[in-house]
């Protein structure tokens, strides 16, 4: 068959080595200790989206908390951020917890409901950081 090669180790390694580099038919050769199979990464380049653009709140809190903080300009439950946010629910209960705890939102029980909004310090944050009114 064309391009078919067959490599005895003879009781040496083979080092398998993905390459991001190249695309074409794995490569085999010798190599220190042993051989080597050079083959395609299954991943494409560029392994980071570019078109998503960072703000200062995201650089200061994470994309996660971030989001969470901008959707609490309103009152909303956790499960209404969640939904809304594309997260499960314990992931918005964990960001909940950490930005009460730095006194950002408030929380308060409605029967099963738990509901979230922004603190005047966490409005305050909003507005210098990404021009909320």
């Amino acid at each position: 068959m064309p391009g078919h090669v067959e490599v005895r180790l003879d009781g040496r390694g083979l080092t398998l080595l993905p390459s991001v580099f190249w695309t074409g038919p794995p490569l085999a050769g010798p190599y220190p200790d042993g051989n080597v199979l050079v083959y395609p990464a299954l991943t494409p380049l560029p392994l980071i989206d570019h078109a998503t653009t960072s703000t200062p709140l995201a650089d200061l809190l994470g994309r996660g908390r971030a989001a969470v903080l901008e959707h609490l300009t309103q009152p909303r439950t956790t499960t209404i951020l969640a939904r809304d946010l594309g997260m499960a629910k314990s992931t918005i209960s964990e960001h909940a917890k950490t930005l009460r705890h730095s006194h950002l939102i408030t929380t308060r029980r409605d029967g099963k409901a738990v509901w979230h909004t922004c603190t005047q310090l966490g409005l305050n944050l909003l507005r210098q950081c990404n021009g909320y009114q």
